[in-house]
């Protein structure tokens, strides 16, 4: 396994162009949704290099599909010739929480399927009793044995109504995907309209798919005998691209995005321009620019138009560096504060307390061996590195890996000092 070796340069802001990648979190739950289309699926932008894509890949084949990367082009060619394994195993999804995606395309395909229950960052509890629920509303019944769902439709997927309790981007997703093919007319309320989820929307409506808004957070979902096979072109990841963009905050730098769309980060670059970032955008780029002291700012997560979470851990390590206090309020996660311990070795002051987290600024950071625990804290910690004082050994980096395409190169190319390093 690799370590990164930053020597941060607190004096020096990192500049440069960054090429947004292909959303992440809409790659996989279109991926998975290539279940249901009988001929060939065809997904343009896709972040080749991302681990979760690459898992996701090895599960698609364990069931039968045909995928043919093309990695220079950025392309995957997804074919279903015949019927697909209705078992997914644990191995293929215990690190990747979009693999409980598999179960709601299965169960929309084949009306039944076995899956292990999905893993993924260790962010808190993370049930799939919405999930579940909403299956039960559309005529299925379940067991689970031995970290499997059993989930079947003995006469088929039929349409009915579910409200969300809560809003769960996933749950919104696995609904849809059981739905698209059912008998009758589904209604789901309260959904998430993440850019990610509306993505997949827009992929199944152009296959055939009838999806319709009935309002805000309201779907109305006809079922199709079967949906044709096309090709799409991914969605900018807005988490990458706020994750350089503070790349530039922390360290009074300057940085372009390109291929990414300005409306899905509107919040974030709100609350970017409160601490004192000048922000210029068109329709595919956004331009930052950091003179100034950082300013405190309060914050509150939530769903999509809100601040989201996963942006959550790389503003915290920005706020590390600001000249007052700042308090974090998260409200999706339980567990979303896991890069605070080591900031905090690098001389970040921060107090977590239950979901909420006051940061009082400080003027410096110093270079400290470091550990990555989850996706969005490996970016959060790589932050820190860049501006302390010294070296930073960061290990476990892996987890970054999961999200960010050619992460390491990036890095290089916007003039963080940085080498890599196996483990040993």
């Amino acid at each position: 396994m690799e370590k990164f070796l930053i020597k941060g340069s607190p004096y020096k802001g990192i500049k440069g162009t960054i090429k947004c990648n292909g959303a992440k979190n809409a790659v996989l739950p279109l991926m998975a949704s290539s279940i249901l289309f009988d001929n060939t699926v065809t997904l343009k932008n896709v972040p080749i290099g991302a681990k979760d894509i690459e898992t996701m890949i090895v599960l698609l084949r364990s069931l039968g599909s045909k995928v043919t990367i093309f990695k220079t082009k950025k392309i995957l060619k997804i074919q279903n010739k015949k019927k697909h394994k209705l078992l997914v195993k644990y191995k293929y999804i215990s690190t990747m929480r979009a693999g409980v995606l598999a179960m709601g395309a299965l169960l929309g395909k084949y009306n039944k399927c076995l899956t292990a229950l999905s893993g993924g960052c260790s962010l808190g509890p993370r049930p799939i009793g919405y999930h579940l629920a909403g299956f039960q509303k559309l005529n299925c019944n379940y067991s689970l044995k031995k970290g499997y769902i059993n989930i079947f439709s003995k006469s088929g997927i039929k349409g009915n109504n579910y409200c969300f309790p809560k809003v769960s981007v996933t749950g919104t997703s696995n609904l849809i995907l059981a739905s698209v093919l059912a008998n009758g007319t589904t209604k789901l309320k309260n959904i998430s309209i993440e850019p990610e989820v509306i993505d997949l929307i827009k992929f199944l409506r152009n296959g055939g798919a009838k999806i319709n808004f009935i309002g805000r957070r309201t779907l109305k979902i006809d079922g199709v005998k079967k949906l044709n096979g096309h090709s799409h072109y991914v969605i900018g990841d807005r988490i990458e691209a706020f994750s350089y963009l503070c790349a530039a905050a922390i360290t009074k730098g300057k940085i372009k995005i390109e291929k990414i769309n300005p409306k899905h980060l509107e919040q974030e670059l709100k609350i970017l321009k409160n601490i004192g970032c000048s922000i210029k955008f068109g329709k595919s780029f956004i331009e930052l620019k950091r003179k100034n002291k950082i300013k405190p700012v309060e914050i509150k997560t939530a769903p999509f138009p809100g601040f989201a979470t996963d942006c959550m851990p790389m503003l915290m390590a920005v706020l590390t560096k600001s000249n007052g206090k700042s308090k974090i309020n998260e409200s999706i996660f339980s567990n979303r504060y896991m890069a605070a311990p080591e900031l905090v070795r690098m001389g970040a002051k921060i107090t977590i307390k239950k979901q909420k987290a006051i940061i009082i600024g400080t003027d410096k950071l110093n270079g400290a061996d470091c550990i990555c625990s989850d996706l969005r804290s490996t970016f959060a910690i790589i932050l820190g590195a860049m501006a302390a004082d010294g070296k930073s050994c960061i290990s476990r980096v892996y987890h970054g890996l999961r999200g960010y395409s050619d992460l390491y190169n990036n890095l290089k190319k916007i003039g963080v000092n940085i080498t890599k390093k196996l483990n040993g």
